[in-house]
């Protein structure tokens, strides 16, 4: 009858059921051993009152334990010297773990367990955690001899982007070449750049003798230069705002003499600029000016020309691994004359980080555009060099391009990636 009345007792209060015996899991078997000179109660009686102390911890012989401690003790004057090291069996948590702790024997046990449970907490919660998570939690503290952070590394870097392609067939030869020398500063709230760029190319083919006899050479060459700066300042996390200045230079048979580009920015974005996996997705208005002076006259009578100019850009990309993928876009257009002079850019893009100090990159630009397109009284029809080179008026430009980039980046470990394509 007391039999019966014990089992209906335990219905109603209700036991672990069996599928809930099974998911439990026993606690952490611990080994203690001593070693060396000890003159304080650290071991056993200190490490063993500390695993009594906690559920989750069970004394335990060395045969079935899943963590072994060893504390080896060392005599200096009135200090003893421990060295704890924990050697484990359990999946998920480090094999050794070492730690070490200097105790003064003049001091009350209470002192002394003070000092040394610490240190043991510090070594065993790997173990710990690596079967009951939830049972660990970590604070960190501030400690009365913690001095103020020093700034570390160099903002200043320095990058190289080379790009080239030749070919050689018989009579027929041409090569191409790109070379971009890029300096940085960069700080959390500032971001300063100055750029010097050098394009060349050359081609090399048989002359073209018309009907008449006429012989039109058909070599060409070409060159153009580069150069600027920009600065960027970020107000907040989400927003900055920044100007830029850039001049380009071309050949005789170019679109420049020379052109200026000058322009200030704000602009807003959806991730902070210090972003870990330096993801973006940001959108910036854009106010400039551009002076040119054209090799050839354009249509509308202009050798000359200076001009406003505004527009919006958007940029998104992510990172993977060691590789980024994103899309620029861009737009900019005159101001009271948007017909007469626009630019519209879509730029998908792929980086690839090769090394620490080496990138590949994949590009391509899809352009629409409006130019005032050059008069054509101001060509020379026998001009081969020329002809070929007035694309740059054409409404739609595609264009692609794989580089190299060799590069020294700030070593102060800061992200600042705002207005990037100012």
């Amino acid at each position: 009858m007391r039999v019966v009345v014990l089992v209906l007792a335990l219905l109603v209060v209700g036991g672990p059921t069996r599928a809930e015996a099974q998911s439990r899991k026993p606690p952490i078997r611990v080994y203690v051993e001593c070693a060396g000179e000890i003159r304080t109660k650290a071991c056993p009686a200190f490490l063993q009152g500390f695993i009594d102390a906690h559920p989750v911890l069970a004394i335990s012989p060395r045969a079935g334990a899943d963590v072994l401690v060893f504390l080896t003790g060392n005599e200096v004057a009135q200090t003893d010297q421990y060295q704890l090291r924990f050697v484990g069996r359990l999946p998920g948590a480090p094999e050794v773990i070492e730690q070490t702790v200097n105790v003064d024997v003049r001091k009350t046990d209470d002192e002394q367990r003070a000092l040394i449970q610490p240190v043991f907490l510090r070594g065993i919660a790997l173990f710990v955690a690596a079967r009951f998570p939830a049972a660990v939690t970590v604070q960190l503290g501030k400690p009365n001899d913690l001095a103020p952070a020093e700034a570390v590394g160099s903002p200043w870097g320095i990058g190289l982007f080379v790009n080239g392609n030749a070919s050689h067939t018989g009579e027929y030869q041409s090569a191409n070449s790109s070379t971009d020398l890029v300096g940085r500063w960069l700080t959390a709230r500032t971001r300063a750049l100055a750029l010097a760029s050098f394009n060349a190319g050359l081609t090399r083919q048989p002359p073209l003798e018309l009907d008449d006899g006429t012989i039109v050479p058909l070599d060409a060459h070409q060159w153009s230069f580069r150069a600027g700066s920009e600065l960027v300042h970020l107000l907040s996390p989400r927003w900055s705002t920044g100007i830029s200045s850039y001049t380009k230079f071309d050949d005789p048979r170019g679109q420049f003499e020379y052109s200026n580009r000058s322009r200030a920015a704000i602009e807003w974005d959806a991730f902070p600029s210090n972003d870990p996996r330096g993801n973006r997705l940001g959108i910036f208005y854009h106010l400039g000016w551009i002076t040119e002076r054209y090799n050839i006259r354009n249509e509308l009578g202009e050798k000359f020309a200076t001009y406003p100019v505004h527009g919006i850009n958007a940029v998104g990309s992510f990172r993977h691994d060691k590789m980024e993928l994103g899309i620029s876009l861009e737009s900019e257009i005159q101001v009271l004359h948007p017909n007469r002079r626009r630019n519209i850019t879509a730029s998908p893009f792929i980086d690839v980080q090769l090394g620490d100090h080496v990138a590949l990159g994949i590009n391509l630009t899809i352009t629409q555009r409006a130019l005032p397109a050059p008069d054509p009284n101001a060509i020379d029809p026998s001009d081969y060099q020329l002809l070929s080179r007035l694309s740059y008026a054409e409404p739609l430009s595609i264009s692609g391009g794989i580089s190299l980039e060799i590069r020294w980046d700030p070593t102060n470990g800061i992200r600042n990636n705002r207005l990037e394509s100012i």
